[in-house]
């Protein structure tokens, strides 16, 4: 994470809880940065590592709130791309799984797969129905 990022991040939490009189969730400020979610998360918890923000656990969801935004200072102006490729490839994966999802269900093939199963329990409960009581071991019938 580079410095002008964590700022971005510091800003963004800045900007959300004025307009919405609350801390905003990663989500809320993933959405106002228009960066992927998961993004979002990592450079928050960096940030907390650090201490520049807080996550404020609730039973419901996850707060951020600026503790230190000097913190932010002691990152490096420039960061490797590693991080990134790999956040990247993960965006791209989960994009491509969320797809598939997608295509199943819209194909019709989950239907198709549903009814099917249905039809052989039906044909089933069909026969089982047809089939002659067994006859008790015990003689009392």
């Amino acid at each position: 994470m580079t410095r002008q990022e964590a700022h971005l991040l510091l800003a963004g939490i800045r900007v959300l809880t004025h307009t919405g009189e609350r801390p905003p969730t990663p989500e809320q400020l993933a959405d106002l940065l228009e960066l992927s979610a998961s993004a979002v998360r990592l450079q928050l918890a960096q940030l907390a590592d650090l201490g520049a923000v807080a996550l404020v656990e609730s039973a419901f969801e996850t707060h951020t709130e600026v503790r230190d935004y000097l913190r932010a200072e002691e990152l490096p102006a420039e960061a490797g791309p590693a991080i990134a490729e790999d956040l990247e490839a993960f965006d791209r994966r989960k994009r491509e799984e969320s797809e598939r999802m997608a295509h199943l269900f819209d194909s019709g093939e989950h239907e198709q797969r549903q009814s099917d199963r249905l039809r052989r329990m039906d044909e089933d409960l069909r026969t089982f129905r047809g089939k002659k009581k067994p006859q008790n071991p015990f003689g009392e019938d």
